[in-house]
């Protein structure tokens, strides 16, 4: 069976979504029950492997979202501010996508704006709840 490179995690990704630590992976692995690809070999001779993310996702009985170092980036920074800090550097960023393309005419038909009563009830009250670190 071929794997999409995207759709493939390394050890630690895959520990980080089961809540484990990366030998429980590589034991689970050896034991058969994680599936996983060997991709070579480190220097000293460790096994390297890739996990397919729909075997994470088995395992979690959800889906699994693409992790990438901007979104990772982003989690990040968004995780220290403010509930109006976030609201704030939101706005920026749409005004600064829509002045990206100032030539397209912005002519959709506009959604109202979702309650931050909405928000929470949609998110569980997570993304309102964080408190600023430090």
């Amino acid at each position: 069976m071929t794997h999409d490179a995207k759709s493939l995690l390394t050890v630690s990704e895959a520990a980080r979504l089961l809540h484990v630590s990366d030998d429980t992976v590589r034991r689970q692995i050896r034991e058969g029950d994680l599936e996983a690809i060997q991709i070579g070999t480190t220097p000293t001779g460790r096994p390297r492997y890739r996990i397919p993310k729909a075997a994470v996702e088995d395992r979690l009985g959800r889906r699994v979202p693409v992790a990438t170092p901007a979104l990772d980036r982003l989690r990040e920074v968004f995780s220290v501010l403010s509930d109006e800090e976030r609201e704030e550097l939101i706005e920026r960023a749409i005004e600064w996508a829509r002045s990206q393309r100032p030539d397209e005419p912005d002519d959709r038909p506009r959604l109202p704006e979702p309650t931050k009563e909405e928000i929470a009830r949609k998110f569980g009250g997570r993304l309102l709840t964080r408190k600023r670190a430090g």
